[in-house]
């Protein structure tokens, strides 16, 4: 009998365009800055540097709960690890910020394979609570050893570059912060469209029928969780060298519910869609707080009326409004093709 060839199928349009909208939206970022009025604004400046900085945490948070279906309590606290790392080794050991970039992660990725090995022996909310009570401990430690962390008092230290504090300040901060999610954005792009990524979101699907078909369960989501560990450390060394001043607030749990809203209100398993929402949830607390004292009741209600009637996010809300007008596209094509 006759094998049938194998032959490449040519990737669909979506796909082949897929990086067309990003590269655009990465372009504009770029520019802002350099627009007329703009690059004076240093309060909006720094309202998108911590947008961006929260942009990086939101897609780690994403690669589990949006493409791997693991639910967390407890991930600041390997954002507080990138964080506390960044912050000490700049202190105590005069290591420069781009030094912090390498270690932190690699520390994180680390502690993300130990607590995940040990958490992952349970499921559901059990891993949940587990995660949390991990976050909770670190967070314990980071507040009694005041000696080395500052304690409640917090950790004044400049962690980022020099130049980064140059004559025009924010936007030397504003290109850096900038360049570092658009690089984390590409790269897990890159993941999650590879083998790996896609047993992921198979495991996401259907563990059991993963597991059945020959995939290592336990050692994929392990990867998700070491993989997602080191990106919110990378989060973590950009928030100290942004606020210069680190708390042990950093490995709360409200930190972490904080980014489960940003990545709910983007939309989960979009990549994009998280980092959209950290600079909703980032700009909107601060625009509605000018306007009100009751900023917090109107951001929960706002919050509230996305989550029901946006169950996939503004994310999800794009693509559909894409595929509706794909399929009229479709529709008026046949009918003049019937004409």
């Amino acid at each position: 009998m006759q094998e049938t060839p194998v032959t490449r199928t040519q990737a669909p349009p979506s796909a082949r365009f897929g990086w067309i909208l990003p590269l655009l939206v990465i372009a504009a970022l770029y520019a802002l800055p350099f627009l007329p009025g703009l690059g004076q604004n240093r309060y909006l400046l720094s309202l998108l540097i911590g947008a961006f900085v929260f942009a990086v945490f939101a897609m780690s948070f994403d690669l589990l709960l949006g493409y791997t279906g693991i639910v967390s309590f407890g991930h600041a606290l390997f954002f507080g690890a990138g964080t506390y790392a960044a912050a000490l080794l700049a202190k105590y050991h005069g290591v420069g910020f781009w030094a912090s970039l390498a270690l932190a992660p690699a520390i994180a990725a680390v502690l993300a394979l130990v607590i995940g090995a040990l958490s992952l022996r349970v499921r559901g909310v059990y891993f949940a609570m587990v995660s949390m009570a991990f976050a909770e401990f670190f967070r314990v430690a980071a507040e009694k050893f005041s000696s080395v962390t500052g304690g409640s008092d917090g950790l004044s230290v400049q962690v980022a570059p020099d130049w980064a504090y140059g004559p025009r300040h924010r936007i030397e901060l504003y290109l850096l912060t900038l360049t570092l999610a658009a690089v984390v954005y590409l790269a897990l792009r890159r993941i999650i469209h590879s083998p790996f990524g896609r047993v992921l979101v198979a495991i996401r699907e259907n563990e059991q029928r993963a597991a059945a078909i020959g995939y290592n369960v336990f050692a994929f989501k392990l990867g998700a969780i070491v993989l997602a560990g080191a990106v919110a450390a990378v989060a973590g060394v950009m928030y100290a060298a942004t606020e210069n001043f680190v708390v042990p607030t950093v490995l709360s749990t409200e930190t972490t519910i904080n980014v489960l809203l940003m990545t709910i209100i983007g939309g989960a398993g979009t990549l994009g869609g998280p980092a959209l929402g950290a600079g909703v949830v980032r700009l909107a607390g601060t625009l509605l707080s000018s306007y009100t004292d009751r900023w917090r009741l109107a951001l929960g209600l706002l919050y509230a009326l996305i989550v029901l009637f946006l169950p996939h996010g503004i994310a999800g809300l794009a693509r559909s409004l894409r595929r509706i007008a794909a399929a009229r596209a479709g529709a008026r094509a046949e009918v003049r093709a019937a004409r």
